[in-house]
């Protein structure tokens, strides 16, 4: 018996042992939830919109007066009214120095007297700076919403002396305008 029990005995340790020799390792998980009922279209998460050309002469002599308006939308594609039906949209970026619902210009040697106003293609109207659209109802799948983009004038000319001595100075410099906006989506 003593013989058949250490053979047992030998046995279940070189079982045990072979057991031991064992790798491990993990499986790290990562995703997100969302609650947005779109994505943005991939042609308009960086998006550039050409202006035409504009003349001086092109603007009338108010501030205000909009020339060469330029249109452009954006699209939300693989929409569900599973959790939203409605979305808004915000601009944002750097305000005119003299009227902050307008788009102002970046960079250095910019045009003076010149900003950039967006207005919602659907009703013409000015859509501010930082303020959010009203309500845009979601469709299933692809929504497109349009806005326009035009050269604003914010200064006047400039009239000095009188008779035959007036000089008039054009509030409207010559030169490059670039301007750079961001846009948010709120769904609601």
């Amino acid at each position: 018996m003593h013989k058949s029990l250490s053979s047992l005995t030998l046995a279940c340790g070189l079982l045990a042992s072979a057991g031991a020799f064992a790798d491990s390792g993990q499986i790290v998980f990562t995703g997100s939830v969302t609650d947005n009922a779109c994505t943005i279209n991939t042609n308009d998460i960086t998006k550039s919109v050409t202006l035409d050309p504009v003349r001086i002469a092109d603007f009338a002599n108010r501030v205000g007066a909009k020339a060469k308006p330029k249109n452009f939308s954006l699209t939300l594609d693989n929409c569900s009214l599973a959790t939203r039906n409605n979305v808004q949209i915000k601009f944002s970026g750097q305000p005119d120095q003299g009227d902050s619902t307008l788009l102002g210009l970046t960079g250095e040697n910019q045009v003076q007297g010149i900003a950039i106003q967006i207005d919602d293609a659907r009703t013409g109207a000015k859509v501010p700076l930082n303020v959010a659209t009203a309500d845009y109802a979601l469709r299933t799948q692809s929504n497109t919403f349009d806005f326009v983009a035009s050269y604003v004038r914010t200064a006047t000319d400039v009239t000095v002396g009188e008779g035959s001595d007036q000089v008039t100075t054009s509030g409207i410099g010559t030169g490059q305008v670039n301007a750079l906006a961001t846009f948010d989506v709120t769904y609601r």
